[in-house]
């Protein structure tokens, strides 16, 4: 099974091909990372930063995952997220549960063969006041994902902080390994803030972590250097 994550930026590219960042998506981005997620030939497929429900829609036609889910923010709602799914799956949005008590971003579930995976979006300190604040933020949320429901055997997504951090920390002493990590790509993978996290047992299954920050992920127009988004996807594949 492969499972991609990838924060898409609202299909805009990056820089932005609107010239300055847009809540809203650029055809030639779309469709491009449409074909790189084709490519690939994923199973399951976890997005952050998707502002519209039909771009959702659209992507599964084009995918052939007929089953899928979409949620916009709960603080922020521009900062929506959606997993796609090839097979028979159910999906269980978390991001306004409980009532009142909205996460900032997304908190998505999926559950399929045995598994249970989390798909988040945690806070950036875009709009903290501090380092230290944003990192107490992205601990509450996650221990509110690892609370909610079934416990994750999977959890992936922009997590908004780098290794070796508070919230980095709080997953490993939660019992998960960072599948970069177990792949032997942490060395290269310092200024990450996106993550794809297993527990102990799935951890053993992991066949394939790669980062695809190449190839057709990186463009040139007019002698100028862009990419189809300001975060690369990571694809792992486990037995």
């Amino acid at each position: 099974m492969k499972i991609l994550t990838h924060n898409v930026y609202w299909f805009q590219g990056a820089p932005s091909r609107w010239g300055a960042e847009r809540v809203a998506e650029v055809p030639e981005v779309f469709d491009a990372l449409c074909e790189l997620y084709a490519s690939v030939d994923v199973d399951v497929l976890c997005l952050q930063e998707v502002h519209d429900r039909a771009l959702v829609h659209l992507l599964a036609q084009k995918l052939g995952m007929d089953t899928w889910v979409h949620a916009p923010g709960g603080l922020r709602p521009d900062y929506g997220g959606a997993i796609l799914y090839r097979e028979e799956a159910s999906f269980r949005d978390f991001t306004r549960e409980p009532a009142g008590k909205p996460h900032e971003r997304v908190h998505l579930r999926a559950s399929f063969s045995e598994r249970e995976l989390a798909s988040v979006h945690l806070p950036s300190n875009r709009f903290a006041n501090s380092v230290e604040e944003g990192d107490a933020a992205r601990v509450a949320e996650l221990t509110r994902v690892l609370g909610e429901g079934p416990k994750p055997n999977i959890v992936v997504g922009d997590m908004n902080c780098k290794p070796g951090s508070l919230p980095y920390q709080f997953m490993v002493d939660a019992g998960y390994v960072d599948a970069a990590v177990v792949a032997g790509g942490d060395a290269v993978l310092k200024r990450r803030v996106d993550y794809m996290w297993l527990d102990t047992e799935w951890a053993e299954r992991l066949a394939r972590f790669d980062v695809l920050d190449e190839g057709v992920f990186c463009r040139e127009t007019d002698g100028s250097p862009w990419q189809l988004s300001d975060h690369p996807p990571l694809l792992m594949e486990i037995r």
